[in-house]
C-alpha cells in the first residue's frame, strides 16, 4: 500500500534511511489524517517547518494555503526537490526566526485556521509566548507534537542542545555552539492552555497506530519523558 511520504525514497537524505520514511508515514497518521476535516479548505501555519515536508502534507490534505517558517535556509532549499503536484503551489516557505515571523504575522493582522507545531515545542524556551502569539492569529485549532515530561508537575525541564544538528534549536547569537531549551510537562502545557482560555485534548497513540509502531519508540517510551500529541482549541470556537 502506498503511503504519503513514500515519494521521499528518491530524495536525499531520506533515501538513505527507510526507517525515517516509515516514521514519517506513521506520524502522518497522527498529525494529518485525523485532522483532514479541519485542514481541508483552511489556511494553515506550519511553525519550524524544516524542509517543508509537513507543509507539503498539509497542502495535500486540502489546505488552501500553507505558510511555513524555518530559520535554516539550507533546509528550505530541499523543498525544491519535492514532486511538482497540483498542491505544491499552495505552499509558501519563509526563512525567518520563528518568533519574529509570528510577531510580523500578528502585526499584519494575519489569520490562520490551523497552526501546526510539529516537533518544535521542546526546542524553545518561550512556550507561553509562542502559544500567546499563535492565539492572536485566531486559529480554530493548534496541533502540538512534542516531547513532554510525564511527571505530574507543572514544570519545564531545561536541556542543552548542540545547534549544529538541524533537528535541534538554532543559535541565539552567531558563533554559539549550544543553546538551552525547555521540555514542558503535560500538566504545564495544560496550565498554558487554561491561561489562554483554550481547551486541550490529548491524542491516544495506541488507538490510532495500533501495533504498527515502526520508528515510533519515543511515542511509547516508559519513564520521565515521552513524545505526545495534543490539540488546543478556543472555548468560544474562535
Amino acid at each position: 500500500m502506498t503511503e504519503f511520504f513514500d515519494f521521499m525514497r528518491n530524495i536525499p537524505p531520506y533515501s538513505e534511511n527507510e526507517t525515517t520514511i516509515r516514521r514519517l508515514n506513521n506520524r502522518h497518521r497522527l498529525l494529518v489524517a485525523p485532522f483532514v476535516p479541519q485542514i481541508s479548505g483552511a489556511r494553515v501555519l506550519d511553525l519550524a517547518c524544516h524542509d517543508g515536508r509537513w507543509s507539503y502534507a498539509l497542502a495535500a490534505a486540502g489546505a488552501t494555503h500553507v505558510h511555513g517558517v524555518e530559520a535554516r535556509p539550507e533546509l528550505i532549499s530541499r523543498f525544491n526537490a519535492f514532486p511538482d503536484t497540483p498542491f505544491k503551489s499552495r505552499v509558501n516557505l519563509q526563512c525567518n526566526d520563528l518568533f519574529a515571523e509570528l510577531e510580523q504575522l500578528v502585526a499584519g493582522g494575519a489569520r490562520f485556521d490551523v497552526i501546526a507545531v510539529y516537533g518544535i515545542f521542546y526546542h524553545i524556551m518561550d512556550h507561553f509566548r509562542l502559544l500567546s502569539l499563535a492565539k492572536r492569529l485566531h486559529p480554530r485549532i493548534i496541533i502540538i507534537d512534542s516531547e513532554f515530561i510525564t511527571l505530574d508537575n507543572a514544570m519545564i525541564q531545561l536541556l542543552k542542545e548542540e545547534v549544529a544538528n538541524p533537528l535541534n534549536a538554532t543559535a541565539d547569537a552567531p558563533g554559539l555552539t549550544h543553546t538551552v531549551v525547555g521540555v514542558p510537562s503535560r500538566r504545564a502545557t495544560g496550565f498554558m492552555a487554561e491561561a489562554l482560555d483554550m481547551e486541550i485534548t490529548w491524542l491516544d497513540h495506541d488507538l490510532i497506530l495500533g501495533d504498527d509502531r515502526e520508528g515510533m519508540h519515543d511515542y511509547f517510551r516508559e519513564g520521565r519523558k515521552t513524545r505526545g500529541t495534543c490539540v488546543l482549541c478556543g472555548r468560544d470556537g474562535d
